[in-house]
């Protein structure tokens, strides 16, 4: 019988059902994975061309019927990365992953889709981790392995939870256990460690109680030869309710204070003060009232930043973890990190400028003209000594990768910015990098009303001055909030320069750097947005 689908499937042949994934059937599916990776919304590397997929290796989660494939994908720039791809064969499937229509000898034709959509292989996952299962492939193993945080115990009364696959990854694959677990399933593999399973299993043994405790993980270790090598393919964390993410909230929370400041019917009142001095004035009353609630949450929020910092610098938490001192030589290595961003922004910048349009191309040339202000405030790092100690950090920090539980947050994902190797990840640096991650994300969330994102703003361009002014009156304030509370809750840990000067220099240099990173990616994603990066760094050089 041949399953009935919206779409036109390539066909392969399998000898039975009882094998549908041997060496014949994968040998046809080969082919067919290049069109199919490209389309996956959790492909990262679509810029590049895949030249071809191999399968290096294939295991079974105890049911035949279902397989992890291990890909190593060939691109036309001779580059390599390696994916995990769990595939299902069923009769009748509802998914989005659907890979191919296979036949067999008996005239039955079943479905090839990936194993995600399946609740019996996303139940096997938990079970693997559960019972510390270990799974053997052609050229390798699949272990799962859980840690003294998972209370559950391993046998047949573990109970059948019902799940769902999240929609909210994209990079990664999050499979939802009821109300009790969460599991992400890492799509690009890399040898090594994953910083989202160190630095997560480390906060947990610190009792750190603002992200999520990790129950258990699931890595895939390579066969070479005599070397063993080992890749995280995902992570068990406990699940925390929670309201959305901390953009969604402070979205949802602009909405009220655009509302309230544009019935003022008047453009907002200039801020000129550097963050870090503003944060010692208190609100002024009526600024207050505008902020309304979302003031708190700042505070709050910069107050558990600071905490996973004290946490992430613990003197005993070992090499990998114990803080080092900023030296003249790490001072030297950021600086030529951070002058290798402003060198491709500004590149991209001159190439695009002409296709730019009105004020975006108005501050693009402003920018373009104050490109030796840019360096020169990176190049300060170099001729200051810096009193202050390099750490783990988190690595991406934004409003996206906080959860707002409705009277707090946590802070999740410590994978870092998925396009720097592993290596480069997990690398200690200054909190201060964190610290302006989440600046710069108060700025985009301000300013996504300019772009329909807050409800109830009107986005016409009789209104756009407006609506840049309150955005920035609001991003200064709160802004100010948050430092104020982060640097309260640091305290004298040495993490933090205790010299105010140091503070500022770091903090700009930073905030330039990230502000550089999201030119270049507005610029070739979404041209229109650009204005805001753009808006963060002219107000720091102009």
């Amino acid at each position: 019988m041949k399953p009935q689908t919206a779409i036109s499937l390539p066909l392969i042949t399998v000898d039975s059902w009882d094998h549908p994934f041997d060496e014949r059937a994968l040998y046809q599916i080969e082919p067919i994975l290049p069109a199919f990776i490209a389309a996956r919304r959790w492909f990262r590397s679509k810029a590049r061309a895949i030249q071809c997929i191999g399968i290096e290796d294939t295991i079974h989660l105890g049911d035949a019927h279902s397989c992890v494939l291990i890909l190593r994908l060939q691109y036309a720039d001779e580059g390599c990365e390696h994916y995990v791809l769990p595939l299902s064969i069923a009769q009748h499937v509802e998914s989005d992953e659907l890979l191919a229509e296979a036949a067999a000898p008996d005239g039955d034709h079943r479905l090839i889709y990936g194993a995600l959509s399946d609740p019996q292989f996303r139940l096997a996952l938990l079970d693997a981790v559960r019972c510390q299962a270990k799974f053997e492939g052609r050229n390798g193993d699949m272990v799962a392995c859980r840690t003294s945080a998972f209370q559950e115990g391993c046998g047949e009364s573990a109970p059948q939870i019902e799940s769902f696959v999240s929609r909210a990854e994209q990079s990664n694959t999050s499979i939802i256990y009821r109300d009790r677990y969460i599991f992400k399933l890492f799509r690009k593999i890399e040898p090594g460690v994953n910083p989202d399973v160190e630095i997560g299993t480390f906060l947990t043994h610190q009792g750190f109680e603002y992200t999520p405790a990790v129950l258990g993980t699931l890595e895939y270790r390579s066969k070479g030869g005599d070397s063993v090598v080992e890749y995280a393919a995902g992570i068990l964390q406990e699940f925390v309710p929670n309201q959305g993410d901390a953009w969604k909230y402070t979205l949802e929370s602009l909405s009220g204070f655009f509302e309230r400041a544009l019935a003022r019917g008047e453009q907002a009142p200039p801020v000129e003060q550097h963050p870090l001095d503003l944060m010692n004035e208190d609100l002024p009353p009526h600024t207050s009232e505008l902020l309304g609630e979302y003031a708190d949450s700042a505070r709050l929020l910069g107050r558990r930043t600071a905490g996973m910092h004290a946490a992430l610098s613990d003197a005993n938490g070992g090499p990998d973890f114990a803080p080092d001192p900023f030296s003249h030589e790490d001072a030297e290595a950021l600086y030529q990190e951070m002058l290798g961003q402003a060198d491709i922004t500004f590149e991209l910048l001159r190439r695009k400028q002409a296709v730019l349009e009105n004020g975006v191309a108005e501050s693009a040339r402003a920018l373009l003209g104050f490109e030796h202000r840019v360096t020169d405030r990176f190049s300060a790092l170099r001729d200051r000594k810096i009193d202050a100690f390099r750490i783990r950090y988190h690595g991406d920090y934004h409003l996206g990768q906080v959860l707002y539980t409705g009277s707090d947050f946590m802070i999740i994902d410590f994978e870092g910015e998925p396009a720097r190797p592993l290596a480069h990840r997990r690398r200690k640096t200054l909190a201060m990098r964190d610290v302006a991650g989440m600046i710069r994300s108060f700025q985009y969330a301000a300013f996504a009303a300019l772009f329909g994102q807050v409800t109830g703003v009107p986005t016409h361009p009789g209104n756009a001055s407006a609506v840049e002014s309150w955005a920035g009156y609001w991003t200064a304030w709160i802004s100010a909030a948050y430092l104020r509370a982060y640097f309260d809750e640091a305290g004298a840990r040495p993490f933090v320069p205790p010299d105010a000067a140091q503070r500022k220099l770091l903090f700009d240099a930073f905030l330039l750097q990230k502000a550089l990173y999201e030119v270049a990616y507005e610029l070739n994603n979404r041209p229109d947005w650009v204005r805001i990066p753009l808006r963060g760094i002219l107000s720091l050089v102009s």
